[in-house]
């Protein structure tokens, strides 16, 4: 039994409701767009005023048509469309486009419009596209039910796009690169259906391949990741996400009513979910190229074949800079080489076959390479030289691409490349202007490929925390209507949960602070304790190499003091006295983002963490797996694992801490944010401690 959505997609009846005789108007031109694509099913025009549109039966309202209708196609002004809306849940249709334009994104009123129809929709359970969308395509259905004449040939790429723009971009190059479609859907205001939607029912769509999204912000991040995670077991989706910078993200907002969610935070459930972020238009275009095109690659290692060492040269280049191995071709390899093409430029791999290379030079090259084990990938580079046939090579790779490896071609070049490039395209094999896009390409591949290896159980390991301990503490502050946790406060959770700190106590007056002192022994640390002073070292708030009861006492005073001086109304309970630990300082945080719920955050700690701002994150739930992959994505790792000598650090133990931590964020939601700046990390099997917490609680209306 079809679903709602396959039904809007392979509907057997649609109904256009705004087409007329003026083929200006957007919903002609969608009606036209209809009749063009060669839609088989039936079709109806809603429009008062008319008897036919183009040839087509129109009546004057939806509840005039007698027969059942599986999709209704909206384009009227913004004020009628709650109508339509109402009249199809009177006739039942289960699913609706509506392109018409004027609601949230032009605004409040316009925001309360599209409330209007989201009341209609969810009560009549029908599945909504829009509004201010582009419109939808199902090449296999042979429907254009969209406002433009591109209609790309069948395949196996679907489209899904928030921008109508973008989408028809996409589009147009499909066509002229001779790719082929399966499913497209412009989204626009998303009021109903969202790309985890779309991502569902492509997963069980046998006609697509591969899925390609250009994205602007998400509504609900943990669903789409979940049906990210899903789909791309078998399907790799890529996405064009926008908005990276501040700018950006303001205009992505005000483009369609979104709101853009941090730049990075998106990265981390990307990775979480095996997606592939690109980060424009061409790198979106090559990526889908190859995967349309292509077998997936089995692992790492590429042949680079060339009849011109400039261009294997540039190939060898990229391939460092994207991560991909160059095959280390076998001896016997490279002596077949040298016997099959007697006095080719160089057998090593990039392989140059030199200048005046014929085809069948070409042929042999790629049939020695492609049995070599350590031969997993191929790019084919070519220049437009007198000496070479290009067309003729063209058909040797399309002849060689029956072999099943993976590859990409690359002639570039002008009027005599293209030509060759039209045999290469006609012959299913993906193409790209430059050596490097060609490697790219190849990168993608193996990126992909990487991500479905990663061990990724999305759960995390069982816990025996004291939850009611933490919630306690939790409780007592919302008692005082404070949002912010004591340093102490902070550090009763993290103990609840199992987290290692350091013997401390607490002091009120300089002689407390001996007492506490002389019971915990030298060398020791002294911050200042308030719930209202987050970052203490900015205000001189810790002292450190505290080695006798003199200097006890006058870091007491000197704290008082810069805590009294900076923050004149804050609560200040006093000091936190803690035996000094010694160690590589990281910061581990916890922070709940808007659209993907709670995020895990790691980097270099203490004063690094805001000059290098280098800090990596992942998206929750986490296993143990992820969390040690999150600690080598960072640079941190590269200190912590032996750096010049230095004695390595316990990671074992940080991964303990991390994990305890992300237990934290999928238990007590009423956290906002965690950091611990720093952790310090002890030499091997020395452990690992937090030597600081903050903790912000979500405000009550949250």
């Amino acid at each position: 039994m079809l679903s709602m959505l396959d039904r809007m997609f392979s509907p057997r009846c649609i109904a256009v409701v705004g087409a007329s005789r003026d083929e200006r108007k957007v919903g002609s031109m969608l009606l036209g767009n209809l009749l063009s694509s060669g839609y088989e099913g039936d079709l109806v025009v809603i429009n008062p005023g008319a008897s036919e549109v183009m040839g087509v039966k129109s009546l004057p309202s939806l509840l005039d048509v007698e027969q059942d209708i599986d999709l209704v196609v909206v384009a009227v002004p913004s004020g009628s469309v709650k109508q339509v809306l109402l009249d199809a849940e009177r006739k039942g249709v289960p699913a609706a486009v509506v392109i018409s334009a004027g609601f949230r994104e032009e605004g409040a009123e316009g925001r309360l419009m599209e409330e209007e129809l989201m009341e209609v929709v969810r009560r009549s359970g029908m599945r909504a596209v829009g509004p201010n969308c582009f419109g939808i395509m199902d090449t296999s259905a042979r429907m254009n039910a969209t406002f433009t004449s591109l209609w790309p040939q069948e395949g196996n790429i679907a489209l899904i796009s928030q921008s109508g723009a973008v989408g028809s971009t996409v589009l147009d190059w499909m066509m002229k690169m001779g790719l082929g479609l399966s499913r497209f859907a412009s989204l626009g205001n998303k009021m109903d259906v969202q790309e985890a939607d779309l991502l569902l029912m492509l997963e069980n769509d046998p006609k697509t391949r591969v899925v390609g999204a250009y994205i602007e912000g998400l509504e609900d991040g943990r669903r789409f990741i979940e049906a990210a995670s899903s789909i791309t077991r078998s399907k790799p989706v890529v996405v064009l996400k926008s908005g990276r910078s501040e700018s950006g993200a303001r205009a992505a907002s005000s483009h369609t009513g979104s709101i853009a969610g941090s730049d990075q935070v998106y990265d981390a459930a990307f990775i979480k979910a095996n997606v592939l972020r690109v980060d424009d238009l061409d790198s979106f275009f090559d990526a889908m190229s190859i995967f349309s095109r292509m077998p997936l690659i089995e692992r790492d290692g590429i042949a680079v074949v060339s009849n011109a060492g400039g261009l294997g040269v540039m190939a060898a280049d990229a391939c460092s800079e994207t991560g991909v191995s160059l095959a280390s071709l076998s001896r016997s390899t490279m002596e077949a080489l040298e016997e099959a093409i007697p006095g080719m430029a160089s057998s090593l791999n990039p392989v140059d076959l030199r200048g005046d290379a014929t085809a069948d030079m070409f042929i042999k090259a790629m049939e020695i390479l492609s049995e070599d084990p350590a031969v997993n990938g191929m790019v084919l580079l070519s220049a437009p030289v007198d000496t070479v046939d290009l067309e003729a090579v063209s058909k040797a790779a399309v002849d060689f691409s029956e072999k099943k490896i993976p590859m990409a071609v690359s002639f570039p070049g002008g009027e005599e490349s293209d030509r060759a490039l039209t045999i290469i395209r006609e012959g299913g094999l993906p193409d790209f202007p430059t050596p490097e896009r060609a490697v790219g390409a190849m990168a993608f591949m193996l990126r992909y490929r990487e991500g479905l290896e990663r061990v990724n159980e999305n759960e995390l390991p069982s816990s025996d925390a004291d939850i009611n301990e933490a919630r306690e503490v939790i409780r007592l502050a919302r008692e005082s209507d404070r949002d912010s946790l004591s340093e102490e406060e902070g550090k009763r959770i993290l103990k609840a949960y199992g987290v290692p700190v350091p013997v401390e106590g607490i002091a009120d007056s300089c002689v407390e602070a001996v007492d506490v002192a002389r019971a915990l022994g030298y060398p020791l640390v002294m911050k200042v304790l308030s719930p209202d002073i987050h970052h203490k070292t900015d205000i001189g708030g810790v002292i450190v190499g505290l080695e006798d009861e003199d200097s006890v006492k006058e870091a007491f005073k000197l704290i008082m003091e810069r805590a009294r001086r900076s923050f004149p109304g804050a609560k200040i309970e006093g000091v936190s006295i803690q035996r000094m630990v010694k160690g590589e300082e990281v910061i581990v945080s916890l922070v709940r983002d808007e659209t993907f719920g709670p995020v895990l955050s790691y980097g270099m700690g203490g004063i690094f963490v805001e000059i290098l701002k280098e800090v990596s994150q992942r998206v929750l739930p986490l296993s143990r797996e992820e969390v040690d992959d999150l600690i080598r994505s960072n640079k941190a790792y590269q200190l912590l694992s032996g750096a010049r000598g230095r004695p390595p650090g316990d990671l074992g133990s940080l991964t303990d801490i991390m994990v305890k931590v992300a237990r934290i964020g999928m238990d007590l939601e009423e956290i906002e944010e965690l950091e611990i700046n720093p952790v310090m990390v002890g030499p091997m099997i020395e452990g690992c401690w937090a030597v600081d917490a903050l903790v912000t609680l979500r405000r009550k209306d949250q």
